[in-house]
């Protein structure tokens, strides 16, 4: 039996979904689910983590 457009669109598609190591969010996009992180999250987690690096120890305070 020959394959039809009708047998084609009966098929499930199957995609690889996680949630995301921040929110728990759904993540459907490819480089999403490979990183663990959404787009949104990862700026996030990048600036949280610019900011901890920037703050001043009590070593540093107390050397000024």
């Amino acid at each position: 039996m020959a394959a039809t457009e009708t047998d084609d669109q009966e098929q499930p598609t199957v995609r690889l979904v996680v949630h995301c190591r921040r929110c728990h969010g759904w993540l459907l996009s490819a480089a999403s689910v490979s990183a663990g992180i959404g787009p949104t999250c990862a700026v996030k987690e990048r600036a949280e983590q610019h900011a901890n690096s920037a703050a001043l120890t009590l070593f540093e305070i107390t050397a000024a």
